[in-house]
């Protein structure tokens, strides 16, 4: 059977460090020869105040790739440390707002700051009532847009504009990738999660890989194949064990559905992010995750046997020990 992840071929300059913008938690990643930064852990309904889905990969040091860009991301890459100008790759997994809110503020900063360079985005196509990120980008600055005013970032002419590459959800295609300051190899894999076209991502970088399971329902076994070994697996766990059969469960899956693709794919860490929590006068609040982290975690660790952990914004996960 061939495999249906698509590996995509992009060249990149990574800009120099900003070492003097000490962040919370940033000098941790920074130290490390490879770092997982959580920028937002949580998910809709802004949960005991997280930031919404987003990641940040470093990478010899360097702030080098963006996963989502959710509400409140581009504030925790401020509390990081982290200068929007060190960053040349942002991944968007699918365009709910909950995972591209930010990423029209963060090209507007960019904009504002003077940026000369161009800024790679990767997202999914369309399908149905979603666009594909080339649409979607050129339904917010293009000159009918919601920001016509910033057109230009899409004119490849201009010192900063976008450079947009959009991932086909069906066919299969392989290609290197490289990358100032050493190889790493950028994968993308389709995932079901509802009418949603959305993708999972993997960084294989030095020999250590993080994996990005994005918002999805647990039911396609490929993906554990995707997920093969990775060093740090991320999984987006909103239900609790006890929301089988809440409506969400057909789009993002419950904790054991996807605890089930860790224990199959061998992933050494599991971090459990996309958390979730309604207000305690809902009476489907106990269907969220952060109802009861301890149940949480208790479902995972019932299938998944290696470690587990619960993401909290800022923190880093050093993928070099």
């Amino acid at each position: 059977m061939s495999a249906k992840w698509v590996t995509f071929l992009l060249v990149l300059g990574l800009a120099a460090a900003n070492g003097a913008n000490a962040g919370i938690s940033g000098p941790t990643c920074r130290q490390a020869r490879a770092g997982l930064q959580v920028l937002g852990s949580g998910g809709p309904m802004n949960p005991q105040g997280r930031a919404s889905t987003s990641y940040l990969l470093w990478w010899m040091g360097r702030p080098a790739i963006l996963v989502d860009l959710g509400p409140g991301s581009v504030a925790s890459l401020a509390r990081a440390g982290v200068s929007l100008a060190d960053i040349d790759l942002v991944l968007i997994s699918h365009l709910h707002p909950d995972h591209v809110s930010d990423l029209p503020g963060l090209l507007w900063d960019e904009d504002v700051a003077g940026r000369n360079r161009p800024l790679v985005i990767v997202g999914p196509a369309g399908a149905g009532d979603f666009p594909g990120i080339q649409s979607y980008l050129e339904r917010l600055f293009g000159a009918q847009g919601a920001f016509p005013f910033m057109r230009d970032i899409l004119d490849p002419h201009s010192k900063f504009h976008v450079e947009v590459q959009m991932v086909d959800i069906t066919p299969v295609q392989r290609a290197p990738v490289r990358k100032e300051g050493g190889d790493l190899a950028i994968s993308a894999y389709p995932v079901p999660h509802g009418k949603a076209p959305s993708l999972a991502y993997r960084i294989d970088a030095g020999g250590r890989s993080v994996v990005f399971a994005s918002d999805q329902n647990g039911t396609d076994a490929g993906f554990a194949g995707f997920a093969r070994q990775a060093d740090v697996l991320v999984l987006h766990t909103g239900l609790s064990a006890a929301a089988q059969k809440h409506p969400f469960a057909k789009s993002i899956g419950t904790p054991q559905s996807l605890a089930a693709l860790a224990a199959a794919s061998g992933a050494k860490h599991v971090v459990l992010s996309h958390l979730m929590q309604a207000p305690s006068t809902d009476p489907q609040a106990g269907a969220f995750s952060l109802f009861d982290p301890n149940s949480l975690l208790a479902a995972v660790r019932s299938t998944y046997h290696g470690d587990v952990s619960l993401a909290s914004d800022l923190e880093c996960v050093i993928l070099d020990k």
